[in-house]
């Protein structure tokens, strides 16, 4: 096996792997596990005693609760996705979004299904992002919050749904992670940073920053960035890698890709117009 991994916040990590042949199992770790297929797949089989599941495909979805053990026969090259998410972050999400006892939901064990949702935000969000890039943190923060919340409303023992939104941030609370994020553009950010500042849990705060700006933290985030670029390539000479780190890209080709995406121009085409 090989691959990349990286924290995007309390509790939580991403992880590519790829995988050529063998037998792999996991024994009961200690946290729960979202695992996605980017490419191969068809002949890995899960066994379980006498009885094997098989049909892997690009787009399977597989979820390993914490203490599960899952058995596996690879007989095909494969590429795929994890998701780590620990119990206490878990629990700390049906308490905090839903306001009920974790200890009474449970997460199911699935192997090889599809789901639209979650493939979208592995392959359409997570994927392209740069994970050693400060700029795109905050985007792998918000999309591994919003898979733990689809698994919450799909795929436990319970209904469970989101407790009703408080309304949105007070003025002074709003300026405290306006002010943070100005202070820090350059650094990596999650989502529990600024909840942090505003003294929430990320779920509530995610839902009623939304509705004080109109935009999501990582929106709101990688648009502060981008304005500030736009400062940087105005009034003064400094390289397009210079305005990058300033900025928190990881490069200035990543800078020149964010540049493009929001502005339909390149830093370049923009210094010219200045």
């Amino acid at each position: 096996m090989s691959g990349q991994s990286t924290d995007i916040g309390r509790g939580l990590s991403l992880a590519t792997w790829q995988n050529d042949d063998g037998y792999a199992e996991y024994e009961r770790a200690n946290h729960h596990t979202l695992s996605y297929y980017l490419q191969g797949g068809k002949k890995t089989r899960r066994h379980l005693g006498e009885r094997s599941i098989g049909k892997g495909h690009p787009g399977a979805v597989c979820v390993m609760p914490a203490g599960v053990v899952s058995e596996w026969s690879i007989e095909a090259p494969f590429r795929f996705m994890h998701l780590y998410f620990d119990r206490k972050e878990f629990n700390r999400h049906i308490i905090e979004g839903c306001d009920v006892d974790p200890a009474h939901v449970e997460l199911h064990d699935l192997t090889f299904i599809s789901d639209p949702v979650i493939e979208r935000l592995f392959r359409d969000i997570i994927l392209p992002l740069d994970w050693d890039s400060a700029s795109d943190k905050m985007s792998l923060s918000h999309a591994g919050q919003l898979l733990i919340q689809h698994l919450l409303r799909n795929y436990t023992n319970k209904s469970l749904a989101p407790s009703p939104c408080r309304g949105g941030l007070s003025p002074f609370v709003l300026k405290k992670v306006r002010d943070f994020v100005e202070a820090c553009l350059e650094q990596a950010m999650t989502v529990e940073d600024l909840a942090g500042i505003a003294e929430l849990s990320p779920f509530h705060f995610t839902r009623m920053f939304q509705q004080s700006v109109g935009l999501s933290p990582h929106q709101y985030v990688l648009s502060r960035r981008i304005e500030k670029a736009k400062e940087l390539l105005g009034e003064r000479d400094p390289s397009l890698a210079d305005v990058a780190q300033e900025c928190g890209f990881s490069s200035q080709s990543h800078l020149t890709t964010r540049f493009r995406r929001a502005t339909g121009m390149t830093p370049n085409s923009f210094r010219r117009l200045s």
